[in-house]
């Protein structure tokens, strides 16, 4: 199955013409109902009225991909609109783009709904795409796009299908202040450490901040034994804690996946490993984040 597959052009609204992500989703739901294509109509509306605006994926400039998980319809269905002028985004006025993707699936078919999410914003990506679709005039202009016909599914679910692409990271001369600040602002358990290219180089979580942040030092081991003060921070004439680098704190060791390991890879590792949460590689770049909490909740929530 490729994306060229899951799009009819009695499906795609060329031009879309509406001010907000929420409106445009809806005259695409619309058209969706129109060539009958939803079981329950009223079901539909209410999922996107109840459940906006949590289910939206925005890539870069260029598209939004409000998608939901529904038994309002029998099977995958997708809806394409180019728009004339930039469409806002509610949550964010800031951000707009033309063109809107609206894709939703009954809950039996949530592995390929989330490979097809994932492979429209990978699409979406590259400029050349988006070009050739904003200068679409008609529905076969989209619906006939060689890009869509290049991009086949895979059989089965990727760590890139669900993961978090744009992830919060730290350098390794920060320090443990600046971390600990990030970390309850954005409550994240973890960051990722990279260097000035872009690799990782380690991980710092809320387990090494416990360790280093505690009060006056005076903190137990297994053993019952007081931690002193490390060298270094004798050497810098401070036991402040949060003036400690990263680099000094971070867990160097650290077990990564890359984009195309199949989820029933990760859920071994976690399961063996007794780890809930991986950076993403490509090559040694961090590309990506994923946790136990994402498999859960895309895998399994409605």
């Amino acid at each position: 199955m490729n994306l060229r597959d899951v799009l009819r052009p009695e499906h795609i609204v060329v031009p879309l013409r509406a001010g907000t992500v929420k409106q445009a989703t809806e005259l695409l739901a619309a058209r969706l109902v129109e060539t009958g294509a939803v079981a329950e109509p009223n079901r539909l509306y209410a999922v996107i009225r109840n459940a906006w605006p949590e289910d939206l994926v925005s890539v870069g400039e260029h598209a939004f991909l409000p998608h939901f998980r529904t038994e309002a319809v029998r099977g995958l269905r997708t809806a394409v609109g180019i728009a004339p002028a930039p469409i806002r985004w509610e949550k964010d006025p800031n951000r707009a783009a033309r063109i809107v993707i609206f894709i939703v699936a009954p809950q039996r078919e949530a592995a390929t709904y989330l490979q097809l999410v994932g492979a429209f914003a990978r699409t979406l990506s590259d400029p050349k795409t988006v070009t050739t679709l904003l200068a679409a005039r008609t529905p076969e202009d989209v619906a006939g796009l060689a890009a869509l016909a290049a991009v086949e599914l895979p059989s089965q679910l990727l760590v890139r299908d669900i993961m978090t692409p744009h992830i919060r990271t730290v350098r390794p001369e920060q320090t443990l202040g600046e971390v600990a600040h990030l970390m309850v602002e954005h409550d994240v358990r973890a960051l990722p450490v990279v260097d000035d290219a872009g690799s990782l180089v380690g991980m710092i979580t809320h387990r090494e901040l416990l360790k280093y942040l505690l009060p006056s030092y005076v903190q137990r081991t297994k053993s019952g034994e007081f931690v002193a003060p490390t060298k270094s921070q004798l050497q810098r004439g401070s036991t402040d804690p949060r003036t400690i680098p990263v680099r000094e704190a971070m867990a160097r060791s650290v077990l990564c996946v890359a984009e195309d390991q199949t989820l029933g890879d990760v859920a071994n590792l976690m399961s063996a490993r007794d780890v809930d949460r991986f950076p993403v590689v490509r090559e040694g770049r961090l590309v990506g984040f994923l946790t136990r909490a994402d498999l859960i909740r895309r895998l399994i929530a409605t």
